[in-house]
């Protein structure tokens, strides 16, 4: 009886042992954002922007501030294949190029069909924008960076590298590599060491790379915001509302515009360069006149980048203007098509894309009045 009590007891110690160590390991962010950005509000999302563009979650951070990896294995060969972009230099990732001393950049190298990705920075997402990045650094100034790094495949990789200034044949660089890499996710230690000499012309900067795990002490992590208050007011918004629906959208379009009939109508198909589908596009036109308006009237409700896209062009166009001068819209027109290009937002929430032509820049505006776009907000 004794032996199994001394047995349940050292189960039991063992245990909160192992739970104490799961706890210990678990890596914290230091509290360095205010207002609504700060985590003690809600849970803070990690996403990644792959090479594609698409997003991926990395995790999360809690409302103690505990950072929570859960890192997703994917097909990083397929996805670099699926958008035929050629990629990235394994050992370039390493600082080791063609400035290395006595390399032969042509040469073939164990790693030449590697695929592989640095994660520089891991996006935290609110109100449908990047609002901060999270970071990870030693506390020295001259200490280490820390990144996380996927790779298509285990390997070691050992390699060194010495650079020097051409003209004297000085060393102002020294690189080393020592990692064993596990196929997937791995968290690199980049430690950087300037050398400072009275004798030498130039300083001398030693960098290493290795292993290193996101629990260690040597790790401080912290979040940087990235988005200005404005832009994170107006993403706030913007994520509250309701779209406009395919419904409301078809209901509203004038089947005429002063001379000109509609031709086309159909929702979902976004301008070029966007990827927002919650619009209309219509193309009105008067064939004896030869004039055509083709436009698109974007909702940016859950879609706050193309707002800040038309925010830009605004404050580019009325830089340095009084405000007399500044105009409701933007135009540009082009003189050898006979061309005419406009944007106009409407309540900071709706922006209207119109290319005209036969049709000039204050014409083309009437025609805009007439929409009456601001019918479409509820």
């Amino acid at each position: 009886m004794k032996h199994k009590v001394l047995i349940i007891l050292l189960f039991t110690a063992l245990s909160f042992q192992s739970c104490k160590a799961q706890q210990a390991i678990t890596p914290k962010v230091n509290n360095n954002l205010g207002g609504e950005l700060d985590y003690t509000h809600e849970v803070l999302h990690l996403i990644q922007k792959q090479a594609d563009g698409k997003e991926i979650s990395l995790g999360e951070i809690d409302k103690e501030g505990t950072i929570h990896f859960n890192l997703p294995a994917y097909d990083i060969k397929t996805l670099f294949d699926s958008i035929n972009l050629q990629h990235y230099n394994f050992q370039n990732w390493f600082l080791m190029n063609s400035e290395c001393k006595d390399r032969d950049i042509f040469a073939k190298t164990p790693f030449d069909g590697v695929y592989s990705q640095k994660t520089d920075a891991i996006f935290i997402k609110k109100y449908g924008i990047d609002v901060a990045v999270l970071e990870a650094a030693s506390d020295s100034i001259t200490g280490s960076k820390y990144y996380w790094f996927y790779i298509d495949r285990a390997i070691a990789y050992k390699d060194k590298c010495t650079k020097t200034v051409s003209s004297t044949g000085e060393v102002y660089a020294t690189i080393s590599a020592d990692i064993q890499f596990k196929k997937g996710w791995n968290f690199i230690e980049e430690n950087n060491v300037v050398i400072k000499n009275k004798n030498r012309s130039t300083q001398l900067k030693k960098t290493h790379f290795t292993n290193s795990t996101p629990t260690s002490d040597k790790v401080k992590w912290t979040l940087r915001q990235i988005a200005k208050d404005e832009k994170i007011q107006t993403a706030k918004i913007l994520d509250k509302l309701t779209p406009i629906t395919k419904k409301q959208f078809e209901k509203w379009v004038p089947n005429k515009l002063g001379d000109l009939l509609v031709t086309t109508k159909e929702h979902g198909n976004p301008p070029a360069g966007q990827k927002n589908k919650n619009n209309i596009h219509i193309v009105y036109a008067n064939k004896n006149q030869k004039k055509e308006i083709d436009l698109y009237v974007v909702d940016c409700a859950k879609s706050p980048d193309d707002m800040e896209m038309i925010n830009f062009a605004y404050a580019m166009e009325n830089d340095g203007k009084d405000k007399k001068d500044i105009k409701p819209y933007i135009t540009q027109y082009k003189e050898q098509e006979n061309t005419t290009q406009l944007l106009y937002k409407v309540e900071d929430r709706i922006l209207v894309n119109a290319s005209a032509v036969n049709i000039n820049a204050e014409d083309l505006w009437e025609y805009i009045k007439k929409l009456k776009v601001e019918k479409l907000i509820p």
